[in-house]
């Protein structure tokens, strides 16, 4: 299929340090393939490719940048329709619709630290299902994420540096109908670099923990008519 695709955005500098900004755009994306049976239910229009569809996104925010510390901040809307099966068929007449609000930051603050992370608050919803739906949240999305990232560089060995990194990602509905879910998890990861000259060559040496606490936890989970997934969180990883 085809359609026209707009995107159009607007940047306004208050400053030498903020900005302003507005964006919209819509894509076109593939539809999803009808399973012929759903919870040993025969399909009707199984085996069929439902049409594409359009998804639509709006976006406005500010962006800061005093050169050691950067900020953004960012408010978002993304619309796209949603398949039901309605005990026959499966039908692509339903709507979600993403609203959010996103803060990051990024920089070194204080000399020999940097920081990198971001926070996500996200509130998805069904909005036409038909009224079978309505309101429900989408299988695999947390309404809270964040993760922060700290570096440290040892003076007293130059090149030496030291990374902790947090992760967390609020509780996920398994189902559309809401009554199941995966909680809550956080991981905590930990690493080292050294960077030195060998014969006039740069050469890095690197090694990092992931989950170093060894928590076990389902890292996400999707999927749609009755087939859904769960992933599993990685164990305690070391490589160097």
């Amino acid at each position: 299929d085809n359609t026209w695709s707009p995107m159009a955005g607007l940047v306004f500098k208050t400053s030498d340090k903020v900005s302003l900004y507005a964006n919209y755009i819509e894509g076109l994306i593939p539809g999803d393939a009808v399973p012929q049976q759903i919870n040993n239910v025969p399909v009707e229009n199984g085996g069929d490719a439902l049409s594409p569809f359009k998804s639509r996104q709006t976006e406005v925010g500010a962006k800061y940048d005093g050169g050691n510390l950067g900020l953004g901040f960012a408010l978002f809307e993304i619309n796209k329709p949603s398949s039901f099966f309605d005990g026959t068929r499966v039908t692509q007449d339903g709507e979600q619709r993403n609203r959010g609000a996103e803060l990051t930051w990024f920089g070194e603050p204080i000399d020999g630290y940097r920081v990198l992370g971001g926070i996500t608050v996200l509130d998805a919803k069904f909005t036409k299902s038909d009224g079978a739906d309505d309101g429900q949240e989408p299988i695999g999305v947390a309404d809270l994420q964040a993760n922060l990232t700290v570096e440290y560089d040892l003076r007293a060995v130059p090149g030496l540096s030291f990374e902790a990194r947090g992760n967390y990602t609020a509780s996920q509905k398994a189902s559309t109908t809401n009554d199941l879910s995966i909680p809550s998890w956080t991981r905590l990861d930990l690493g080292t670099r050294y960077a030195f000259e060998v014969a006039g060559r740069a050469v890095t040496l690197r090694a990092r923990v992931d989950n170093v606490t060894g928590r076990d936890y389902w890292a996400s989970t999707g999927g749609t008519f009755g087939a859904n997934y769960l992933v599993l969180g990685n164990p305690r990883t070391a490589n160097a």
